[in-house]
């Protein structure tokens, strides 16, 4: 069983790892895309998870801090705060943590449950580029900028993010308006395997 915390609200069983919600603490970036709710982290770890959670197209939707059922290795069940509950496209669900507590399995044998170990969440580039893109979570690219880009990739396909951003005439910041376009999914980039630079190819989503 999962329930959705507030930053009042607290497990009925006491024990495990993190029991409740830790206080409001701010984690840079601050900025979200998929977030549902607000977003609480208990570490500067969990953000971290949580950029890559944004930027994973397998991923929906991700809720912070629920809690959950679990049964550990001594045989006590004991509810605590998983940091995600994470909602894939497909509409199936997974409890997820930053370096959660070994040993321990959910009570509910149909939900599914996930530690991310630090090492997999601390790879570079990968990382870096997740928190320089996440700068531009609020922004939203004018619609005139917006149409021309992805006409333009219709037609060609990919184009470097240098000349993307040239098509971008209505910022300042145009390489900002084109990362925009990447975090709301209408185009997309490898970030994954190498920093992002002037030749990083940008794609129109399929």
């Amino acid at each position: 069983m999962t329930t959705p915390l507030d930053n009042n609200s607290t497990p009925d069983q006491p024990g495990g790892a993190h029991t409740a919600p830790e206080p409001p603490r701010r984690f840079h970036p601050l900025g979200t895309v998929r977030c549902y709710g607000r977003p609480a982290f208990r570490t500067q770890l969990a953000r971290d998870l949580g950029l890559l959670l944004d930027l994973d197209d397998e991923i929906e939707s991700w809720r912070c801090q629920v809690s959950a059922d679990f049964l550990h290795d001594d045989g006590a069940l004991r509810s605590r705060v998983v940091d995600f509950l994470v909602v894939h496209e497909d509409g199936s669900e997974i409890l997820m943590d930053a370096a959660g507590p070994l040993g321990v399995r959910l009570a509910d044998p149909g939900a599914a449950y996930s530690s991310v170990a630090e090492d997999e969440i601390r790879i570079e580039p990968a990382l870096t580029n997740a928190r320089e893109m996440m700068r531009y979570a609020r922004w939203t690219t004018p619609l005139g900028d917006r149409v021309r880009l992805l006409a333009w990739l219709d037609d060609v396909g990919s184009v470097p993010l240098i000349e993307a951003a040239a098509a971008m005439r209505g910022s300042g910041e145009p390489v900002g308006m084109v990362m925009a376009l990447v975090l709301k999914r209408f185009v997309t980039i490898d970030w994954r395997k190498a920093p992002i630079g002037p030749e990083t190819l940008v794609s129109l989503r399929r």
